[in-house]
C-alpha cells in the first residue's frame, strides 16, 4: 500500500491499512503498522445463531417439555422463576462476549519490521507470536470454499526461518491482497538492507 493511504480509524475493523491509535508491547523505534487484520466478520455467524438460539431457549423450552408431560417450572415460584431467567441470561451474555472478545483481541499484525500474531486464549492467557520480514521465505493465500469466495475471505500462510516455522493468519478479508503487501514490505526491508550495506 502506498504511504499516502487513507489510515484507518475503526476500532473493530478487519483489514485496518495504517491504523490510527494502534500500538502493542514491545513496538521498536520507527516501526511502522503497516496493516492489521482479525478475521472475517461473516466467522462470528455460527456463534451468533448458537447465541440468538439459546436467547429463546428459556421461551420454548417450558411448551417442548408439557408436550411430553414433563413440568420442571411447576415446582418453582415465580421469584425463582425469575432468577434462573436471570441466571440463564449472564450466562449466554457472558458466552456472547467472551466469543466477541476473543475475535477482537486475536489479531494479525504486518508492520514494516516482522510480522506478528496476537492469539488471546483466555482472559488470563495471550501468546504472542513474530517473525522478522527478512525470515520469511514464503508467503501463500488459500480461499476454500463458496462462502470464502463470496464474502473474499480466506487464510494466509507464511512460512519462515525463524523460531515458528509457520504463521497462519486465519479468515483474513482479502487474503491475496495481505500476501501483496507482507511480499511488498519484505522488497522494501531488503532493499532498505542492501542500501544500509553499501
Amino acid at each position: 500500500m502506498p504511504e499516502d493511504t487513507i489510515h484507518t480509524t475503526n476500532p473493530f475493523a478487519m483489514f485496518a491499512p495504517q491504523p490510527i491509535g494502534v500500538s502493542f508491547e514491545g513496538r521498536e523505534r520507527g516501526e511502522k503498522i503497516v496493516l492489521m487484520l482479525r478475521a472475517h466478520i461473516v466467522t462470528l455467524v455460527p456463534q451468533i445463531i448458537f447465541v440468538i438460539f439459546l436467547l429463546i431457549l428459556p421461551i420454548i423450552i417450558g411448551p417442548i417439555l408439557s408436550t411430553i408431560g414433563v413440568d420442571i417450572f411447576g415446582s418453582l415460584n415465580v421469584g425463582q422463576r425469575f432468577l434462573l431467567g436471570v441466571l440463564w441470561y449472564f450466562f449466554v451474555f457472558g458466552y456472547a462476549f467472551y466469543k466477541f472478545i476473543f475475535w477482537y483481541f486475536n489479531i494479525y499484525m504486518l508492520t514494516s519490521e516482522r510480522i506478528i500474531d496476537f492469539d488471546f486464549k483466555g482472559v488470563l492467557h495471550r501468546e504472542t507470536s513474530y517473525a522478522n520480514l527478512t525470515q520469511i521465505e514464503d508467503v501463500s493465500p488459500k480461499s476454500i470454499g463458496f462462502f470464502s469466495a463470496f464474502f473474499h475471505f480466506g487464510n494466509v500462510f507464511v512460512q519462515t526461518a525463524g523460531e515458528k516455522p509457520e504463521f497462519e493468519f486465519h479468515h483474513v478479508p482479502r487474503p491475496n491482497d495481505v500476501a501483496k503487501e507482507i511480499l511488498e514490505q519484505i522488497r522494501r526491508e531488503e532493499g532498505e538492507r542492501r542500501g544500509s550495506v553499501g
